[in-house]
């Protein structure tokens, strides 16, 4: 492994241990039956087919726990799935734990300690973008898959989501005029130096190919949603007392459909927000 990246691994770490504390809120994200329910529909859409009883599926880099708690809430009729988080944050871990996530691995998501051919679906959610050399993990979720498995991936950036993004934030920056303190500056750097790429579908495709993944669908998804959420993690990070006024959840939710009723349909490709599909061998 290189120096870069390792000190790419080591940003990451320190940043998501500190961004655990706030990350659910910023996101608009509560961890509940509604919110397990959704988990599920999105990857069983992904899939093309329902979870089954007695699977396996790894949740990698899971963060506080979107699918890692949320599949185990959504999903109480299939006896014996076993869900596992792995994250390379011990912070990220404790949050997805006090929310009902478990089993749990403290893990690089290119060097994972489960043996191979054991996993029957592999769930990322904006985890690709972080990781130093996404050919190196998706080799690697390619070891772990039994040879009728699937990769779920969903909400990996385009480039088009940091010109969109830049104008958004810039606006709001204008509007809220709040300067930063040195430690807050400090920690929005080190978000910043924790997103290491952007992605199309096409670029995501060959390194899927190159790590030995056969049959690929991906496409884009996603503009206003993604929208909201930036919002709401500057506003937050400027202004919480405004931020905690906002209905963030309904806000996404509701813009949510429109993506799946008007822009994912209408907007040419290269124009929506996140890399969205499945992967198999």
């Amino acid at each position: 492994m290189t120096a870069e990246a390792v000190d790419a691994i080591a940003v990451n770490r320190v940043f998501h241990d500190h961004e655990c504390v706030y990350y659910d809120e910023r996101f608009a994200i509560r961890h509940d039956r509604w919110s397990g329910r959704r988990a599920r529909r999105e990857i069983e859409y992904a899939l093309g087919r329902g979870l089954r009883a007695e699977e396996v599926v790894l949740d990698v880099g899971c963060g506080t726990g979107w699918y890692a708690a949320g599949l185990r809430r959504g999903c109480h009729d299939l006896p014996g799935l076993t869900v596992i988080g792995a994250d390379l944050s011990a912070g990220m871990l404790a949050s997805a734990r006090a929310a009902g996530a478990a089993p749990l691995l403290q893990a690089d998501a290119g060097r994972l300690p489960i043996a191979t051919a054991t996993v029957d679906v592999v769930v990322t959610r904006g985890v690709l973008h972080h990781l130093p050399s996404p050919k190196a993990a998706m080799a690697e979720w390619r070891r772990v898959l039994k040879p009728d498995g699937a990769v779920v991936m969903s909400s990996e950036p385009t480039p088009i989501v940091e010109r969109h993004g830049e104008v958004l934030v810039r606006a709001l920056l204008g509007v809220l005029r709040r300067p930063l303190t040195p430690e807050e500056d400090f920690w929005e750097v080190a978000s910043m130096a924790a997103n290491l790429h952007v992605f199309t579908p096409d670029e995501v495709a060959d390194v899927a190919r190159s790590a030995g993944f056969t049959r690929i669908a991906l496409d884009t998804a996603g503009f206003a949603a993604t929208l909201v959420l930036t919002a709401s993690y500057v506003v937050h990070g400027r202004r919480p007392g405004l931020a905690r006024l906002v209905p963030w959840r309904l806000a996404e939710a509701a813009t949510r459909r429109v993506d799946a009723a008007l822009f994912d349909r209408l907007l040419p490709a290269p124009w929506r927000h996140t890399v969205v599909g499945v992967l198999r061998p």
